[in-house]
């Protein structure tokens, strides 16, 4: 967000934010689809839904590490903080 010209701040925030409950609300569909597709009763679905939230969040977060690059900042400069 630090590289968002100023006039551009807000609607910048505002696809941050709708992208995260966008993804909030993707993640209640299949978590509860999962749960309630698998035969067994409901507690059984509910740890069905949960392994495979957490191979997905497992996949997602090898995929993160594999393609997106570490910045780091130079030797003696000064990162902004919150």
């Amino acid at each position: 967000m630090s590289d968002i010209a100023e006039d551009w701040a807000g609607l910048a925030a505002g696809v941050v934010t709708t992208a995260h409950e966008i993804g909030a609300a993707l993640g209640v569909a299949v978590f509860s689809a999962v749960a309630v597709a698998t035969g067994g009763g409901i507690a059984a679905g509910y740890r069905h839904g949960f392994t495979i939230a957490a191979a997905i969040a497992g996949g997602l977060a090898v995929v993160a590490a594999l393609l997106f690059p570490a910045v780091r900042p130079a030797a003696g400069a000064r990162a902004a903080v919150h």
